[in-house]
């Protein structure tokens, strides 16, 4: 019999630790049958909490299992199409959490938070942990919000956000500065017209560089996003990591120089190479802002140091996600969670209708 308890980590209020106390060698099939007996209670955990670990499931150790375990707690898994960070897959819909150098952090953000369609949760899980760094940062999206400035808050959520990437090739990725990603990996195919496609159903708008690299402009959002069932409404965009200015303070932070550098001259000589962030108006967010919104996130940053068989389970509304640069080897799966529940006002999502047709 597997018996839970629940905790903090050294007293902080993020994440809520689920540690197993008894039955640690317990099987894959008793693993899952605790986790569906203990659904619901999860689920009111985690709009509660934002996050929430499960720790000490010692069979817990290989990409089947990890999909096991989603079986019971997600209603489905997304695909990443559209998605920033170089992943791969690795069973099902079971992806690596971020394929970046280990070098790189990667700042705090709600996933694929640009997107109209972005996922309700996130889970990780940990297969391998790193030998040194590599802590998974999260925060109370609650908490960033109440510390963003209220007059930044209100100018964002009264002219909205939009992205513009630069999606280098496959041959020129080295040279991007922040995230890097070819376009053919951001759209999963090799063909021009199926971009086009893609991003004529999404809502995006493509021009193709003389390089073959693509300008991106995504769809206009709001700055904030109410919780389908709690009604909080929390900042949800990634202002602070595609614009210029976060940009370069991200690079700072891991002392990667020679990025640096070639994203400063970028920004003088060619700004078109370079991502930015603009408001529903056409008008660029300011450095004062960008460089404001960066701090609250870097400030409200907790870390989560991992542990073989760790799942990490994120509402991706409530709770934010980054990573700390690490050495040796380290590996981290992730699954995107979409979920059939009702709204704030006791109705079902759009979401949920469109499954639930399927």
């Amino acid at each position: 019999m597997i018996e839970l308890e629940q905790r903090f980590i050294d007293g902080r209020q993020l994440p809520l630790v689920l540690q197993v106390v008894r039955g640690r060698d317990a099987g894959i099939d008793d693993i899952v049958a605790c986790l569906r007996e203990h659904k619901a209670e999860i689920g009111t955990l985690l709009d509660r909490h934002g996050a929430l670990l499960l720790r000490g499931f010692d069979a817990l150790d290989s990409a089947p299992r990890f999909a096991a375990v989603l079986d019971v707690l997600a209603s489905r898994l997304l695909d990443y199409v559209g998605g920033t960070s170089p992943r791969q897959t690795v069973h099902g819909q079971i992806l690596t959490a971020t394929d970046m150098p280990s070098n790189y952090s990667i700042p705090m953000h709600q996933e694929m938070s640009y997107t109209a369609s972005a996922p309700d949760g996130v889970a990780f899980f940990c297969e391998t942990a790193p030998d040194e760094g590599g802590e998974t940062t999260i925060a109370d999206a609650r908490v960033v919000t109440s510390r963003i400035s209220p007059d930044v808050r209100t100018r964002f959520d009264a002219k909205g956000v939009r992205l513009r990437r630069t999606l280098p090739t496959l041959e020129s990725v080295h040279l991007k500065p922040g995230v890097q990603k070819p376009w053919t990996e951001v759209f999963a195919t090799t063909d021009r017209d199926e971009v086009g496609r893609i991003a004529s159903e999404k809502g995006w708008e493509v021009s193709w560089l003389p390089d073959n690299s693509v300008q991106l402009w995504q769809e206009i959002l709001p700055a904030s996003k109410t919780h389908p069932r709690t009604a909080e409404r929390v900042w949800f965009n990634q202002t602070h990591v595609f614009a210029p200015e976060g940009t370069i303070r991200w690079a700072e932070r891991d002392e990667r120089n020679e990025q640096l550098a070639v994203l400063r001259r970028l920004l003088a000589e060619h700004p078109e190479m370079v991502d930015g962030v603009f408001h529903g108006d056409g008008t660029q967010v300011s450095a004062e802002d960008a460089e404001h919104i960066w701090d609250v996130h870097q400030r409200s940053e907790i870390p989560v140091a991992w542990r073989p068989s760790d799942v990490l389970l994120l509402d991706n509304v409530l709770a934010m996600h980054g990573r700390r640069s690490f050495r040796g080897v380290r590996r981290v799966l992730a699954g995107l969670i979409r979920n059939e529940t009702a709204t704030a006002t006791g109705q079902p999502s759009r979401a949920a209708a469109a499954a639930a047709a399927e």
